[in-house]
């Protein structure tokens, strides 16, 4: 099955696994920790060839292998990202979000797309506190400034939304073609 996974995500998730690469290449023998990184390592391949099947059934094979927590937080994220970019499936998504969050509370991908499910099903104070964490974890997170300033806005935060949209137009100004006219900045 393909998938519509975006590359930038995965080019994202690639260099967050990069560090756990280096630490599970570390010593001799095969490792639970090594095993976990050629596990990721395939299953991130299958998951850039659109490949989901295969994908899926490694990242749960990783969880399986006594991984390190980065490991497990970067498997995790990645159900949770095939979960509810390829399965449309919000709930087993929104678990394993919070499963790598558990782990990694800053894991700012898991909590933006979790942001995201939130906003789907309609948490809308749920999503905004996901998104502020976002922003807090990584404060040139663009996109989930922006996010936050339609959120503020939809719940009558002006000056809130004032602010996140600011955030995100100084850290991309390509930005501001997407927020609407009556949303925009003042000044």
């Amino acid at each position: 099955m393909r998938s519509p996974i975006r590359r930038s995500a995965l080019a994202a998730t690639s260099l967050l696994l990069a560090g756990g690469l280096a630490l599970g290449a570390c010593g001799g023998g095969k490792s639970d920790s090594a095993n976990a990184t050629d596990l990721l390592t395939t299953a991130l391949q299958a998951q850039v060839n659109g490949d989901v099947t295969t994908a899926k059934s490694q990242f749960e094979a990783v969880l399986k292998a006594k991984p390190t927590d980065q490991q497990a937080s970067l498997a995790h994220y990645n159900l949770g990202q095939i979960a509810q970019t390829a399965e449309r499936d919000n709930a087993t998504a929104k678990t394993e979000y919070e499963a790598a969050l558990k782990i990694d509370p800053s894991l700012t991908a898991a909590l933006y797309n979790l942001a995201i499910v939130e906003t789907a099903n309609g948490n809308k104070t749920e999503a905004i506190d996901l998104y502020k964490r976002a922003v807090a974890s990584n404060p040139t997170d663009a996109n989930s400034n922006l996010n936050l300033g339609f959120l503020l806005y939809e719940t009558g935060d002006k000056t809130g939304a004032d602010s996140a949209f600011r955030k995100a137009i100084a850290l991309n100004p390509a930005l501001r073609t997407r927020i609407p006219a009556d949303q925009q900045p003042v000044g």
